[in-house]
């Protein structure tokens, strides 16, 4: 389901709120997860998830604040409200989302065994889990009806991080460390009554994905330079919660030609993805956004010059000039001057050589000359990244040798 909400006037917050029904569990047990995501906002440098008893939120019973994207809830939250509220950098508050029922979408979302814990948190600063309010039977397994929660004997819950100290819950629980977190838990009441540990797995993935473009080098411009039509290959690293999706977008900069675009998710998105540049000429720009399921996000974009065309060339007889048969015919001592260029959006010439008739190649360095009688030319050249061209001419070069005659004037 997608809310839009409105834009608000002191920062520009906005939300698209989406929910997305994921599974988790502990070992062989049933639990349930449900996933909330938002758009970025323009001015948020963080976000508050706030959860709350009463739909008015008269009352906030416990937070998570967050710097990403998206949040997945457990079965301990499936009772609140929640909404969520971009905070910018001086820490002031913009105008909440809407506000949504966890426990409607609990409701809907299916329960399934897993075989080992795997609850997936958003990364944050300070990523704050909850074990349920400390003043009731928090997170104890008497269930409604039991004498115990019918007395309403008040309880005090302790819980331990990776293996440290007890201490007392207070409302949330605090995980600093990044990646796997085991946190055990137990309540006790003021009788002696003890429960046995509980234990729980949460990850904390505070590292968004990181997307590069492997094996392509800048060229003379100081960007990266390729042949149009070849391919591109992006490689992405995730070693955290795992990959959501990344979305590619390659195009001219002009917005001429061709234009890629390509979505990939999950496992699709860690392999090394090929992106053909075949269309598109010019300055150009690759941009990805990806994200990881713990909701971790980034965005880049490379720009590069991709090169579609060959260089053209022009040819000049210093004595001479090109007659309506598509010979060049050159005078006495005159040579043909050869001037190649690549276009203004490529990659620049590389190589130019030239041959006469049969012989050989040579590069071309001056204006060619060439002895009396009918040659062919051909010309090759390249530009940086590969563009080859072949030019053919034909000179007819004339030496003026023959005798001058003619009959003397008579008086008569």
């Amino acid at each position: 389901m997608r809310i839009l909400d409105r834009n608000i006037i002191k920062f520009k917050f906005s939300f698209l709120l989406s929910f997305v029904l994921l599974l988790s569990g502990e070992a062989f047990s049933e639990q349930q997860r449900v996933s909330l995501r938002w758009k970025p906002s323009q001015g948020a440098e963080s976000y508050l998830i706030e959860l709350s008893e009463d739909r008015e939120f008269l009352r906030v019973h416990h937070f998570y604040k967050t710097k990403n994207f998206r949040y997945e809830f457990n079965s301990q939250d499936s009772k609140f409200y929640v909404r969520v509220v971009g905070i910018n950098v001086d820490g002031g508050r913009g105008v909440s989302s809407p506000i949504i029922s966890l426990a409607d979408k609990f409701a809907a979302a299916p329960k399934v065994k897993v075989e080992r814990p795997s609850t997936v948190v958003a990364s944050s600063e300070e990523l704050r889990i909850s074990l349920g309010d400390p003043k009731t039977n928090g997170p104890s397994t008497n269930s409604p009806g039991s004498p115990n929660s019918q007395k309403q004997v008040p309880v005090s819950t302790y819980y331990r991080v990776n293996g440290g100290e007890w201490q007392r819950y207070d409302g949330s629980i605090s995980l600093s460390q990044e990646g796997w977190n085991e946190v055990e838990f137990y309540s006790e009441d003021i009788l002696g009554n003890k429960e046995t540990p509980k234990k729980t797995k949460y990850l904390k993935d505070t590292t968004a994905p990181q997307v590069r473009l492997i094996g392509e080098k800048k060229g003379p411009s100081g960007l990266i330079e390729i042949k149009s039509g070849a391919e591109l290959t992006l490689q992405v690293t995730e070693e955290g919660s795992g990959m959501e999706e990344i979305t590619i977008n390659l195009a001219a900069r002009d917005g001429s030609g061709a234009e890629v675009n390509q979505t990939l998710s999950g496992e699709e998105a860690k392999k090394p993805i090929k992106i053909s540049s075949s269309g598109i000429d010019g300055l150009s720009i690759l941009r990805w956004e990806a994200n990881d399921k713990a909701g971790n996000y980034i965005q880049s974009e490379i720009p590069m010059l991709i090169d579609a065309k060959h260089p053209a060339c022009v040819f000049a007889p210093t004595e001479g000039k090109l007659r309506e048969d598509g010979i060049y015919y050159l005078k006495e001592n005159g040579l043909i001057a050869i001037r190649c260029e690549d276009p203004g959006t490529g990659s620049g010439l590389s190589k130019l050589e030239y041959k006469i008739g049969n012989g050989s190649i040579q590069p071309y360095q001056n204006p060619i000359g060439f002895n009396t009688g009918i040659h062919t030319v051909t010309v090759y050249t390249s530009d940086r990244v590969g563009n080859q061209a072949e030019f053919k001419i034909k000179v007819n070069a004339i030496k003026p040798d023959w005798q001058k005659t003619g009959s003397e004037l008579q008086e008569k």
